[in-house]
């Protein structure tokens, strides 16, 4: 347990956003940096003295694993600065009470500028001319160069990315419709079509924004590049393994479709460092980006605003909105007179009443409870201006307790 007049230690594994830094350093934290790549078995040793570890999304493969936050006696948080979590072993973290935090759609603003671009961008083959000016040859040809005013965007998964992607293509008087499994207003004047081969058979344009679940894995394939228009492109800033990169290659080189452009791609290199192979290099009117669709300043600013946020607000008032791994309170501020009991929880029947029982000798001010899959949270504010140990060793030794702060 934390009290909020105690130093609370934070540990930086890499390098943060300046909005960040500046949140931490405004709220009192004591902030030691250790960027250097380190061992499960020095991350064991390094972060046992910590309340608080942060990281960026960078990684692959986890970097806290089961072992690193186990050994974390102290954590209360975990922060990563990115939209994926995957550096972290989130089961164990939740498993421990530790809530850990990203930020999944800061950056879905940046993605769907960078898809409007590609639009622009393959209807006035820029990759090739660019590419030609470069060696020396000049190459002035209209021949299959549009503009994109009055033609068709189709949008497969309108979600955070497609439906801000439809926003900006009809303010570059495009014609706009969507597929999506789930039943989702349209924004604007976007029409959501029944079935997915009917966005493909309309459009001029066919943008993938789909999530990288198991079904979507090649959603785009053979058939459905043959549904597509001659003249129409595709466009891919999703996830790599939600198109078929081969069954592209060969639509491509048989005049089956016009052009593409991808950010995202199978088997990419996992750092700067690695070896870019892929059956669409060369070929014309096709753009490639590093998967850099996420990465603007804009975007890891506002991250950075989020994910510290939601830390501070966690460590200062228990919120837990933003975690990738418990169930989401915001909290508020705590009243003078009041102390603030926080209880996490195995979600089993009678644990509440159990709480209940306990904090009865209390007035209790407010309450809340949210619970997530095997996890129950529950903040409750009490009037008094000292909890008795008794107390709090009675939560801690309740058989379904995994962890009791007190602020």
């Amino acid at each position: 347990m934390l009290a909020l007049n105690k130093e609370v230690k934070m540990l930086l594994l890499d390098p943060l956003p300046a909005t960040a830094m500046a949140i931490f350093k405004n709220s009192g934290f004591t902030i030691d940096e250790c960027f250097e790549a380190m061992t499960e078995a020095q991350l064991v040793k390094r972060i046992s003295e910590y309340n608080i570890v942060c990281l960026n999304d960078s990684r692959d493969e986890q970097y806290l694993t089961d072992e690193v936050i186990k050994s974390g006696h102290r954590l209360l948080a975990i922060g990563v600065f990115g939209k994926r979590p995957a550096c972290v072993d989130l089961q164990t973290a939740a498993s421990m009470g530790i809530p850990v935090f990203s930020s999944p759609f800061q950056h879905q603003g940046s993605v769907a500028e960078l898809t409007m671009s590609f639009v622009v961008l393959l209807a006035r083959q820029i990759g090739d001319r660019s590419k030609e000016i470069h060696t020396g040859e000049w190459n002035k040809i209209s021949a299959g160069c549009t503009e994109v005013r009055g033609k068709k965007l189709g949008i497969i998964g309108y979600g955070q990315v497609g439906s801000q992607l439809g926003v900006m293509a009809e303010t570059l008087s495009m014609e706009v419709s969507f597929y999506d499994i789930n039943s989702v207003m349209p924004i604007g004047r976007a029409k959501a079509r029944k079935t997915m081969d009917e966005v493909l058979k309309e459009s001029d344009y066919v943008a993938v924004n789909v999530t990288s679940v198991p079904e979507n894995i090649k959603i785009i394939g053979e058939r459905e590049l043959g549904l597509m228009k001659k003249t129409a492109y595709l466009i891919n800033t999703s996830f790599g393994d939600a198109v078929d990169i081969d069954a592209l290659a060969v639509a491509l080189k048989s005049g089956l479709i016009r052009g593409a452009a991808l950010d995202a791609f199978p088997n990419a290199p996992h750092s700067n460092k690695g070896t870019f192979k892929n059956p669409l290099m060369g070929l014309k009117n096709v753009l490639m980006t590093p998967n850099i669709g996420d990465t603007t300043v804009e975007g890891e600013l506002r991250v950075g605003t989020e994910v510290a946020n939601a830390v501070v607000n966690n460590i200062r008032f228990g919120s837990t909105v933003g975690t990738a791994n418990f169930p989401s309170i915001s909290a508020w501020p705590l009243k003078a007179g009041m102390r603030r009991v926080i209880n996490i929880h195995k979600n089993v029947r009678g644990v509440l009443q159990e709480i209940d029982y306990i904090l009865s000798a209390y007035n209790v001010g407010k309450q809340i409870l949210e619970t997530k899959d095997s996890l129950g949270y529950i903040i409750v504010d009490i009037t008094t201006e000292e909890v008795t140990a008794e107390i709090v060793s009675q939560l801690a030794l309740l058989a379904h307790t995994v962890r009791t702060r007190i602020l």
